[in-house]
């Protein structure tokens, strides 16, 4: 009996593996389907809600230096408008000749007064900088 039952099962293998794999499939587009039917909602963050959030104790405003720094304006701070700062910064020590947007690694490694400025991405490559490989746009 055991083994008439065992036999039926080796024949019939590539069957029972294509149900199963049926089986999986509705499954998950099920899964998926109803995910589908939910709308991703992306926000802005508000920043000086949620300096002042963090900071219960102290309600003063974020100061202009701060909001300078990572390039937002104070009046676009309450509105959740960031600014994006476009300017470059090479080293004044580099012999390389690179230079690098503000948010990448290699700005950040910079010691503060060794950063060379330049406004605009054109003003670096006039001066004879190149952009460095691991920095992207």
């Amino acid at each position: 009996m055991l083994s008439e039952i065992l036999e039926i099962i080796k024949k019939n293998l590539f069957l029972i593996f294509l149900i199963a794999l049926a089986v999986l499939l509705s499954f998950q587009l099920g899964r998926i389907s109803k995910s589908a039917g939910q709308p991703i909602q992306l926000e802005k963050a508000n920043i000086q809600e949620i300096f002042n959030n963090q900071n219960a104790n102290m309600r003063t405003p974020i100061s202009s230096r701060v909001l300078d720094k990572v390039g937002i304006d104070a009046n676009d701070a309450n509105r959740g408008v960031e600014k994006i700062d476009f300017r470059v910064v090479a080293s004044k020590k580099s012999t390389s000749g690179k230079y690098h947007f503000l948010w990448c690694a290699g700005a950040k490694q910079i010691k503060e007064e060794n950063k060379l400025y330049f406004n605009s991405e054109g003003e670096a490559i006039s001066a004879g900088y190149t952009l460095a490989g691991n920095c992207a746009k």
